[in-house]
């Protein structure tokens, strides 16, 4: 069997640019610069005067892509119903030997799709969440039906073991990945107004209110009452009241403003040119992306990584492979966060150790060539071809 008599369609039901979307196209275009004949399937279904973002990348990507599905995130029995017919036409005239799924609801469809037909392709699940999915009606009815599963930590490896009967074998770590980054190119700091004994922390978030910006000025605070020539960049945005409640209000009240930045939300070279600017970097809390992309793109850069212990981060902050950490996961305390940042800016020893171990991380542990031919050696695998 070739690589090209493999027919690989991707499906993701969510036309948002959510968590997931972004490391569920990249994994697709990376198998397809393997030479394997993947195709990702996009969806039709728009909320009225939604913006389709993910079509947009994956005409970016130049990924081939097939129509015909709606992919809704949320559950829609019609819409399902139709999908679950269409699908089938899908995999009777692509002759698809995989389906990859990387959200609940086309992951379900998926499963109700392969019911009955002769020949079902296998189903492969991406995970990215770290903690195992809840055991519902349509989790055990979407698990029973997969071939194998690609987990982002271990606890959600071993879960998806024990909680849906999966052999071990078929639930695989597949830790987050991040693009080898240019450590010497354009910085933003000089944009910012920033000088030479200035120490920069960023932190990349959406402005919401979960994402816990209250903890973010306490931790402010309490940096600069020691270190006044520390600076905040918040790389983000948020719409204008959670901007005023969430941001400027509190910014204002604990008088920090002149240590704190706010050049907005940061895409592409400009985000690229934010991140060489920085000494340091502070993560809170996963947003939509349970992966925490944002603090993998930092270690890419080189910079340490203050973190609390919510979900991923103590496993991102550790590589399994040296025991090295890139940063420390601590207490979501302020005063906690505010003891390990200045560890970091005033300990330049200190800061260029864990820099330098947090792109070990990124190079070595979450190299996106690796983790596509690890998929498709999984993929061989489960069609009993050599890889």
């Amino acid at each position: 069997m070739n690589d090209s008599d493999v027919r690989i369609l991707h499906l993701f039901a969510n036309y948002k640019w959510t968590g997931p979307a972004d490391p569920a196209i990249r994994a697709a275009a990376r198998l397809r610069g393997l030479g394997l004949d993947v195709v990702f399937a996009q969806g039709a279904f728009v909320h009225r005067g939604g913006e389709h973002r993910v079509a947009e990348e994956l005409w970016r990507w130049q990924l081939p892509v097939v129509s015909g599905l709606e992919l809704r995130k949320h559950f829609h029995l019609p819409s399902l119903l139709r999908d679950v017919v269409c699908l089938r036409r899908l995999i009777a005239r692509d002759r698809v030997s995989i389906l990859h799924c990387h959200q609940p609801a086309d992951h379900l469809l998926a499963a109700l799709a392969v019911r009955a037909l002769p020949r079902p392709p296998c189903i492969v699940r991406s995970l990215y969440e770290p903690a195992t999915p809840a055991r519902g009606l349509r989790a055990r009815a979407s698990f029973r039906r997969t071939a194998a599963v690609l987990a982002p930590t271990r606890v959600a490896q071993h879960g998806v073991v024990a909680a849906f009967g999966l052999p071990s074998q078929r639930v695989l770590l597949q830790e987050p990945v991040t693009e080898p980054r240019e450590l010497i190119g354009p910085n933003a700091r000089a944009s910012w107004g920033l000088l030479a004994q200035h120490r920069v922390v960023g932190i990349t978030a959406r402005i919401q209110p979960h994402r816990r910006f209250d903890l973010l000025w306490q931790t402010v605070r309490l940096v600069v009452d020691q270190m006044p020539s520390a600076r905040f960049v918040l790389l983000g945005r948020g719409n204008p009241e959670d901007t005023k409640a969430l941001v400027t209000d509190p910014i204002a009240r604990l008088g920090v403003g002149a240590h704190v930045v706010l050049p907005g939300y940061q895409k592409g070279a400009d985000y690229e040119a934010a991140l060489r600017a920085l000494d340091a970097f502070l993560f809170l809390v996963p947003g939509s992306d349970g992966t925490c992309r944002a603090v993998c793109d930092a270690m890419a850069f080189g910079l340490p990584v203050v973190a609390t212990r919510a979900g991923i981060l103590p496993e991102l902050l550790t590589s399994p492979r040296s025991g090295e950490s890139p940063g420390q996961a601590v207490e979501d305390r302020a005063e906690v966060l505010a003891a390990a940042l200045l560890r970091y800016l005033t300990d330049d020893a200190m800061r260029a150790r864990d820099g330098a171990a947090a792109l070990r991380r990124a190079r070595l542990d979450l190299d996106p060539r690796l983790a596509a031919l690890r998929t498709r050696d999984l993929y061989f695998d489960l069609l009993g071809a050599p890889s």
